[in-house]
């Protein structure tokens, strides 16, 4: 009854939050609203009777609107040299451009067209939808000025603001700037020497002190299309920037053309706020991208007026307009590119007192700044269209990679040897990509469907195969774990009941009449093993001589794939519980870290990116730990490897990928190529000389005993008897037999070497092929000499074997069989071939 009760209220909840709000404005918002509506018509009237020049600060004229009066305290008297500044760079690109063409150029006034040339028309952008991103600098322009002092209250009485601490302040020396350009809804009005169409900005810019991505301002303006020259502008209650952008143009063309188009745009954008049911008290031009926060906390923001000028395309004027109608209808021509989108860009804060510019040339070499450069929209498109793309196949690879390595790994045995937190740290990186996708999917229209649909199968990759894996490793190593448990309690009682002996031997009294009257833990039952104790050989040491017998036993696992119903069921969905909760975890996290400043943002993701490629380090340890290897397939651990890095080289090394303010670092992306290839490279040296060979034999206390199938066997071993496997045979009559043979004789009796590295062979049966075993035996004579020259008893001979010795694989139960035979065999069983003894895992 629970599970309908409960649908039935999320039905009802999203009834109550999805239905629309038809509910009309109160009288107050009303007359919010006609206060709000009251003053556009008062700034639509001054600009429609005003002319070029009527603001000029320098020459005390104002104009009274919000902002533009002498009592607001703006600091307008940069603004002259903010827009010389702005025309030189204009002059600049122009200029070089025309000298490259080999054309005259005409410096112009400050009240004539830019675009005054001879004999040539520049190539520029009729439509500049797109992405910009580049550095930026303090200018000298009102360098060292002091900010202005302005007076809250005065400039919006209607406001109450919650700080009087300005947001979008930039403080900084230097930093990013991202601009995302949008006219693909405006209409263009076209004049004998000016034209103009409206355009919207997402401006994001950040300092050494902004946290996030930094800060994120809307801005509304004009583009010049024929002048390639852009004026944007925030709008607030203490600052009428669209309805006074029209004063701020640089020529008298510009200033008749922008006055034109938005005494008829903003006219129809206010009869609209008239009629309209819903009340927007921050007005369609709001300049803050979180209106809701504006609303409920309103805090007072630095205003923006920013001049950009586009940089002339390298290709013929003519030529533009093909690449326009290609990009937006495309016909698959292939000898149409379109050069990036560039221009050089000034920003003015009129109420902080700041300037600053793009860094670039003149000023800056290349190699330290190119202003700003960015792709244009549909080119951006297509090039996020064949990421997400590649992310489909790269995706593909790594499914049929861990479906190939689950098929390799479909016994107990296989199982066993892989690291759980391998898998784990694979498909956590998984749940990264799909909600990344997912994210991606909802906010960019343009790849939508495809995003959405690679997201899937980076959920079908970490739901049906990451976790599934995981679950079926878990099985198989639960009776390890579960072992491992009750050895570390038993360890704990016995260390319990070795500290209460002494206090029971001195104050308990036996009587005569037998032990079973004994207090306890005296007559506490022991527990028994169910383990077998085995000679432990450990990797490279050396097999006992004469009768020694090894003084350390290995505690063999129970049989794998047996976990107890009544515990299984718990374990696995609290194990489930934990994946999901450490998944949710850092995503929330990493989230939140995009709000920090860029330093420790760069730090967190940095560490992070370190910490998912390290995912052969668990398989790495637990090599050391079971002395197991062959737990994965190479092709599997090259695959993933280098499937994995992709991201993170084109996110390090494309400098127009612009998913944030990351900049291309070579070093970083090689530095994470060194750290998996060194990983890589411990594996394959486990696989060659052992799991534990660069382990010192000094450090080696923490690991537990470990069985060592490919142990040294010596000459007076095959004399006592104690450790020489069984099963050893006669040679046949065969040419080779009698070599081997008449070497085994000579060799017993010592009366002739014919070996003259002193090393000679052996042959037993391979009871799991049915075909001889030839096994190098090291002599006492080879020994003797070599002593001294290695440590630890190990002769250069007993090296030599290094090799030689991973032919052949004895058991704890002294059987030998060939490696390959025996390793295919315990892909199945672990279980001796002969006795059916239980083996150690490999």
């Amino acid at each position: 009854m629970d599970a309908p009760r409960l649908i039935v209220l999320i039905f009802l909840l999203l009834i109550l939050f999805g239905s629309p709000n038809t509910q009309l404005p109160s009288p107050s918002q009303r007359r919010e609203l006609d206060f709000q509506v009251a003053h556009e018509r008062h700034a639509l009237g001054l600009l429609s009777t005003s002319s070029y020049g009527d603001f000029d600060a320098a020459g005390n004229k104002w104009i009274n609107v919000t902002g533009l009066r002498k009592e607001d305290g703006y600091a307008w008297d940069l603004l002259p040299w903010v827009q010389e500044r702005a025309r030189q760079q204009a002059s600049i690109l122009l200029g070089a451009w025309h000298r490259s063409r080999e054309a005259r150029y005409v410096e112009p006034a400050n009240n004539t067209s830019l675009r005054h040339t001879v004999g040539s028309t520049v190539p520029f952008y009729r439509n500049v939808t797109g992405l910009m991103h580049g550095c930026w600098t303090r200018s000298k322009v009102g360098k060292g000025n002091p900010s202005p002092v302005l007076n809250l209250t005065a400039l919006a009485p209607r406001m109450a603001y919650a700080t009087t601490q300005y947001t979008w302040n930039v403080t900084g020396t230097t930093g990013e700037i991202l601009f995302r350009l949008d006219e693909k809804q405006s209409e263009m009005l076209e004049f004998e020497d000016a034209s103009a169409r409206e355009i919207t900005a997402k401006l994001t810019i950040e300092d050494e002190l902004s946290g996030g991505d930094g800060w994120q301002i809307t801005l509304h303006g004009i583009h010049h299309p024929r002048e390639g020259s852009i004026m944007l502008t925030t709008t607030g209650p203490r600052f009428a920037g669209i309805f006074a952008l029209p004063y701020f143009a640089l020529t008298k063309e510009s200033f008749f053309a922008a006055q034109h188009l938005l005494n008829r745009t903003l006219n129809a954008a206010v009869k609209t706020q008239e009629s309209a049911s819903q009340t927007d008290a921050l007005g369609p031009w709001s300049s803050s991208p979180q209106i809701p926060s504006d609303l409920t906390m309103p805090t007072p923001h630095c205003e923006y007026l920013v001049y950009l000028q586009q940089h002339p395309i390298d290709t013929q004027a003519t030529d533009v307009e093909s690449i326009e109608t290609e990009l937006r209808h495309p016909t698959g021509r292939l000898d149409i590119t379109a050069p990036p989108l560039q221009m050089s860009a000034v920003l003015f804060s009129p109420d902080c007192g700041f300037v600053i510019e793009s860094k670039g040339p003149p000023d800056f070499a290349p190699q330290y700044g190119n202003h700003l450069k960015g792709p244009k929209l549909e080119t951006y498109d297509r090039s996020s269209r064949r990421i997400v793309f590649a992310s489909a196949l790269l995706l593909c690879a790594e499914i049929m990679l861990l479906m190939d390595q689950m098929r390799d790994a479909s016994t107990p045995s296989t199982r066993s040897r892989i690291s759980f937190y391998t898998i784990g740290i694979m498909a956590i990186g998984d749940g990264f990509v799909c909600v990344a996708l997912l994210f991606i999917g909802v906010d960019y229209d343009a790849v939508s469907l495809p995003a959405i649909a690679t997201a899937f199968l980076a959920l079908f990759s970490l739901v049906f195969l990451g976790m599934k894996f995981m679950v079926d490793v878990w099985t198989v190593q639960y009776p390890e774990r579960d072992e491992r448990r009750r050895q570390q309690q038993s360890h704990t009682a016995a260390t319990t009941t070795a500290s209460l002996l002494p206090i029971a031997a001195t104050t308990a009294v036996i009587p005569t009449t037998g032990a079973d009257t004994l207090p306890l833990p005296v007559t506490a039952a022991r527990p028994t093993s169910l383990s077998t104790a085995r000679p432990t050989l450990q990797e490279g040491q050396e097999s006992f001589v004469g009768n020694e017998t090894p003084t350390t036993a290995i505690t063999l696992p129970l049989p794998m794939g047996t976990v107890p119903v009544n515990t299984a069921g718990r374990e696995l969905s609290g194990l489930q519980s934990r994946f999901c909760l450490v998944l949710g975890g850092l995503l929330f996290f990493t989230l939140y870290s995009w709000t920090w400043p860029p330093l420790l943002r760069t730090i967190y993701s940095r560490s992070l990116s370190v910490v998912y490629l390290s995912f052969y380090v668990p398989q790495i340890y637990r090599n050391i730990m079971r002395n197991c290897r062959k737990a994965l397939r190479w092709r599997f651990v090259a695959g993933q490897a280098a499937l994995r890095l992709c991201p993170f080289a084109y996110y390090y090394l494309h400098d127009d990928s612009h998913l944030s303010f990351m900049r291309v670092d070579s070093n970083w992306i090689m530095a994470l190529l060194a750290w998996l290839w060194l990983q890589i490279c411990i594996l394959v040296s486990q696989e060659l000389f052992g799991p534990r060979f660069f382990v010192p034999r000094a450090c080696t206390g923490w690991m537990p005993a470990a069985y060592d199938y490919h142990p040294i066997l010596r000459e007076e071993d095959e004399e006592s008897c104690s450790s020489m496997p069984i099963g050893l045979t006669q040679p046949t009559a065969s040419p080779l037999d009698d070599i081997s043979a008449s070497s085994i004789t000579e060799n017993r009796s010592g009366s002739k070497k014919r070996d003259n590295s002193q090393k000679r062979t052996i042959l037993f049966d391979c009871a799991i092929c049915m075909q001889r075993l030839e096994v190098p035996v090291v002599t006492r004579e080879k020994e003797n000499r070599s002593v001294g020259t290695a440590t630890a008893g190990v002769g250069a001979g007993v090296k030599d074997l290094v090799f030689g010795r991973r032919a052949y694989m004895v058991t704890p139960c002294r059987h030998i069989f060939h490696t390959m035979c025996l390793e295919s065999w315990l892909r199945y069983r672990l279980q001796c071939p002969i006795c059916r003894d239980n083996l150690p895992p490999l």
